[in-house]
């Protein structure tokens, strides 16, 4: 996948922050994701997931320390559920959970010229935090110059102002490529409860922390775990074609056998659409359709899970 995006940015409009607050913050995000919220620091945010009781992933997040609060950032389309389904688990506990979608902002943009014209030295690893200006810099882009802006909106509106009068603006499908060339998944209405984390991907991406106590739906994503190999995981692929898709539309093997999942995707230069499916790992070098598309999965990825 080759994307030209150099010196341009995106608001992430399609997210959602969610602010965590209160004594029990951590106790109570324990009990609730896969991830040890206690290993997010100031300086480096981690994945996670929050799912059923059954081990089926509700929501993908990416969590990170905010001063005195933990921010869960998350899809929009997914905001008000998830946010209904955490406060039914607060019962006494000294939470309050809120979005802060109208005074945080979040800004995507790759490369690093304004940072650095500016002699900030941006974050290197992947998920590493800075901060400058009172708002935050995270490392984003696992191969690519790709960085995410966090705070105040009016912070951000100034500090993108006074640093990126050179950039230009991003489509949302761009920055959907980049996150798909990745590998990084994302969770929608038609596709929550359709997944266990690691058909995901995600303890490859440390969004599962398997030394950490219980939590919902830990029984499940442990046992699959420590038991056996993973059955099902997810690859980068592509069609030529630009047929709208929608997350959990069906991929096909060659006998019209129903084998996995549309997980996201995104046009890219009008006449491709690149994807991340959920599959049956022994159907991963077999042909495969989606609306009558062959896919053409990564060739790096065929026999990543053989």
């Amino acid at each position: 996948m080759s994307l030209s995006v150099e010196n341009k940015f995106i608001v992430l409009d399609k997210t959602s922050t969610i602010k965590v607050e209160g004594d029990d913050r951590v106790q109570f995000l324990q009990g609730q994701l896969t991830q040890d919220i206690n290993t997010i620091s100031q300086n480096k945010a981690l994945y996670a997931g929050f799912c059923n009781p059954k081990g089926r992933v509700l929501a993908f997040m990416l969590c990170y320390l905010n001063h005195e609060s933990i921010h869960i950032q998350i899809d929009s389309s997914v905001q008000e559920f998830i946010l209904q389904k955490l406060r039914m688990y607060i019962l006494r506990s000294k939470v309050s959970l809120n979005l802060v979608n109208e005074t945080f902002t979040c800004i995507g943009f790759v490369g690093s010229k304004a940072l650095l014209a500016k002699k900030i030295q941006p974050p290197k690893n992947y998920l590493d935090i800075i901060q400058s200006d009172g708002i935050m810099i995270m490392c984003l882009g696992i191969d690519d110059d790709r960085y995410q802006l966090m705070g105040e909106t009016s912070k951000i509106k100034d500090f993108m102002k006074l640093n990126f009068s050179e950039y230009s603006s991003m489509s949302f499908d761009d920055w959907n490529n980049l996150n798909i060339l990745d590998g990084i998944p994302e969770i929608y209405p038609t596709t929550q409860e359709a997944f266990i984390p690691q058909s995901l991907n995600m303890d490859l991406i440390e969004g599962i922390n398997f030394k950490k106590g219980c939590y919902t739906g830990q029984e499940i994503v442990a046992r699959t775990h420590y038991l056996g190999r993973v059955k099902r995981r997810m690859y980068r692929a592509f069609i030529k074609s630009q047929v709208d898709l929608n997350p959990g539309d069906q991929i096909l093997n060659k006998n019209g056998e129903e084998i996995g999942q549309l997980v996201r995707s995104a046009k890219q230069n009008g006449d491709k659409t690149n994807m991340l499916i959920e599959l049956r790992v022994d159907q991963a070098h077999d042909a495969l359709f989606i609306k009558s598309n062959l896919i053409e999965v990564f060739l790096e990825d065929q026999g990543r899970f053989d």
